[in-house]
This record gives C-alpha cells, sequence and structure tokens, in this order.
C-alpha cells in the first residue's frame, strides 16, 4: 500500500534496469518534491554533482560504476548526504563495503514501496533537522559578529580621571599626559564642534560686545 503523504526534498534515484527505473522512479515521482534520474553510477555521479539532491538512492549491481563505488566518491565530496541502497543479495561482502562507506540505508528487492517511503522519509528529516541546525549556526554566527562589531562602537567614561587643574591634560591608564580632547575622542562616541565661550570671548576679542537682545545670562 503506497503512503499517502509526499516527502520535502530532492531525490536522485540511479538504477540501470528500465523496467525497475520506471516503477520505482512513477512511485517517487508522486512522492517527493523533487526527482532526478540516471541509469548508471557514471550518469548518476554526474547528475549528483550538477543537481546537488538532498538524497541518493541507487542500486548496487550497474555498468560502467555500480552503486557502492558512485557512493564512494559522493561520500567524498558530501559525506552528510544519505545515500541508500537497493539491493536482491545478501553477500556478507557487499554489506561489508556497504558499512566501510557510510551507507545510511538499504531496501530489498523486490522493493516494499512502504519500507522504501519510510527509509527516504526517515533520512530526509534528518536532512531538514541538519539544515535547520546550520542555519541556527549562521544566525548565531552574524549575531556574534554583530555585537562584536557593536561593541567596538560602544565607549564607556567609568571612574576617577587624573586630570591637571592648570591644563586640564587627562593622564591616561599608561601614565601619559594627554589633552582632554583627545582622550574624550579615544574612549567615548562623542565629536567636537569648536567655539568660544562667552567669558574667552570677552578676554581674547574685547571689542565684541553681544548684541542687543541677548539673553543677559552670566556663563
Amino acid at each position: 500500500m503506497e503512503p499517502d503523504s509526499k516527502l520535502q526534498g530532492s531525490i536522485l534515484y540511479v538504477e540501470d534496469d528500465e523496467t525497475t527505473r520506471g516503477a520505482i522512479g512513477s512511485f517517487l515521482a508522486r512522492r517527493v518534491e523533487r526527482l532526478f534520474l540516471a541509469e548508471n553510477g557514471r550518469s548518476g555521479l554526474q547528475a549528483f554533482k550538477e543537481q546537488n539532491p538532498d538524497l541518493v538512492l541507487t542500486d548496487i549491481t550497474m555498468p560502467n560504476l555500480d552503486g557502492l563505488q558512485m557512493a564512494r566518491e559522493i561520500k567524498k565530496d558530501r559525506p552528510h548526504t544519505p545515500v541508500i541502497i537497493t539491493t536482491a543479495y545478501s553477500d556478507t561482502q557487499y554489506l561489508m563495503d556497504a558499512i566501510e562507506i557510510g551507507i545510511d540505508g538499504y531496501v530489498l528487492k523486490p522493493v516494499d514501496f512502504t519500507r522504501l517511503f519510510e527509509v527516504l522519509r526517515r533520512n530526509l528529516n534528518v536532512v531538514e533537522l541538519r539544515r535547520q541546525e546550520l542555519r541556527h549556526q549562521e544566525q548565531q554566527r552574524r549575531l556574534l559578529a554583530e555585537l562584536q562589531e557593536a561593541s567596538h562602537k560602544i565607549k564607556v567614561l567609568s571612574g576617577l580621571l587624573p586630570i591637571c587643574a592648570q591644563c586640564k591634560k587627562i593622564r591616561d591608564d599608561h601614565g601619559y599626559w594627554t589633552q582632554l580632547e583627545e582622550y574624550m575622542l579615544e574612549h567615548a562616541n562623542v565629536s567636537f564642534s569648536h567655539g568660544l565661550c562667552p567669558n574667552c570671548l570677552k578676554a581674547i576679542y574685547p571689542e565684541f560686545e553681544e548684541p542687543a537682545g541677548g539673553s543677559g545670562k552670566k556663563p
């Protein structure tokens, strides 16, 4: 009995037998968002590189490049891509090779569609969870970068600052005396505009008279 739900993601199905490829391919076309087909390991590997599928389903015995050889190349390139094999063999050597390669599941022939769907669903769920984790990690990296950038922009002055009573220079953390303006520019998020207060203006330019209607307030 075929499942009614549809799988989210993309699958590459590789099978050299035309009848089998047609039957299982037809089932997959109704049960997955995107399906890619290949007729042997060589064309399957090429399709994998071009289409970048979420999962690979493949037969073992195929011309040009068998399923396990293709799987080995896929795992070298993208070790986290699930590879599921379909096989009519129970030979121990095939199983040992599959374990060594890192095959993620298998379905025996003749294929039970319910079993096939469950294996594919489970592995595609793992793909989605990994994709979510990568997105979360990327969001964390961006947030950390934004916080680091913000921390560089935020400068705080606090505590007791030694300041000269005569020239108004400030002694910094290294014991050097620097102009108040320079110290503020380095340690606080401020900028300066230059002018003269009323007292300095009168002392430097005694001929200057405040316009009529001035505030009349003393500094």
